[in-house]
């Protein structure tokens, strides 16, 4: 905590003319250090920084490190958004998975957020997880619905680890997957809820604005072991080694510039990720003719995975599943 007040002291220095509009308390599980802590950071950076007046301020927390005393912290600390690690409601799979949580202590968390009178929390489930089905996954995201979440995250189990071949064949098959994301389109859709994002639903005007940051390219500043930044075209990471974080917090690594073609081929990324696509316009006018990526785009756009329009290029929720593949093929 000290090296981290030390580095905020510092940067704050550096970033003195830059106003800071979103703060992220991200994982990790920040929930689980003493809520006085967080108190005191968010503290640290108003009295160091220029903030503004009303922040977006969000924190990631599991459920068993929520209880009514920390929340009455967070919200008196001007958090005004939570994000739930929820993963499952099974109790098998969250024990197969080695989640530190049952579904007991889920509706606990819920109940709490309930009484709390919290209105923007929302939650991350995956989808893909061993011992799910269609109809197991239908009965979870009603049971969270019913909750009247602002935010909703679904993510397919990510195979980029040897250890999943430990439960690979307890997971549900690809066309089953497929039809859990088919149907939670269509579901969310009728709850009212916008995909912004490939991976991320809200109610209108509870939009997560810090992670939209990212996706517009948008400036941020990392703060604390390991983070990363992106500042005036520069991109590094803090120090990762923990002992050498707390002799010197403001060391960095990895620094590189950003250039032009590095920053068309993120724009490219990050805004296929979004509901929004990409700006035709904007990208005439930053990276020149669009010409050879419609061309890369056209057996998308064929297949329905893409959609143009006279102002954007964009994935459709079917496109959305071939993500990856699209975008490498439009680089």
């Amino acid at each position: 905590m000290e090296a981290l007040e030390r580095e905020i002291e510092e940067r704050a220095k550096k970033f003195k003319d830059y106003e800071i509009q979103t703060i992220f308390f991200g994982g990790g599980t920040p929930s689980l250090i003493d809520p006085f802590l967080i108190q005191k950071i968010i503290q640290k950076i108003h009295q160091k920084f220029r903030t503004k007046k009303y922040l977006e301020i969000s924190i990631e927390c599991n459920p068993e490190s929520v209880d009514a005393a920390r929340l009455k912290i967070y919200k008196k600390s001007g958090i005004t958004r939570f994000s739930l690690g929820v993963q499952s409601l099974n109790p098998k799979t969250l024990l197969r998975v080695a989640r530190p949580h049952d579904s007991k202590t889920i509706f606990k968390a819920l109940e709490i957020f309930k009484s709390a009178r919290i209105k923007n929390f929302g939650t991350d489930l995956i989808m893909g997880l061993p011992y799910q089905t269609l109809q197991s996954f239908q009965q979870e995201v009603e049971k969270i619905l019913s909750y009247e979440p602002k935010h909703l995250s679904f993510y397919f189990l990510s195979y980029d680890t040897k250890k999943i071949d430990l439960f690979l064949k307890e997971c549900p098959q690809e066309d089953e997957q497929i039809k859990m994301y088919e149907w939670l389109c269509d579901r969310l859709k009728k709850a009212g809820f916008i995909h912004y994002e490939v991976s991320n639903w809200a109610k209108p005007g509870f939009e997560c604005e810090h992670n939209k940051r990212y996706w517009e390219q948008k400036d941020y500043l990392g703060l604390g072991l390991g983070a990363h930044s992106i500042v005036d075209g520069k991109m590094w990471e803090n120090q990762k080694n923990f002992d050498e974080y707390l002799k010197n917090p403001t060391k960095i690594e990895n620094e590189m510039t950003i250039d032009e073609e590095l920053k068309r081929m993120e724009y490219i990324m990050l805004k296929l990720r979004t509901h929004q696509g990409i700006d035709l316009q904007y990208y005439r006018k930053q990276f020149g003719n669009e010409a050879a990526l419609l061309q890369n785009a056209e057996s998308y756009i064929v297949s329905q995975d893409l959609q143009k329009t006279a102002t954007a290029l964009k994935a459709t929720e079917k496109g959305f599943l071939l993500l990856d593949k699209i975008t490498k093929d439009l680089l």
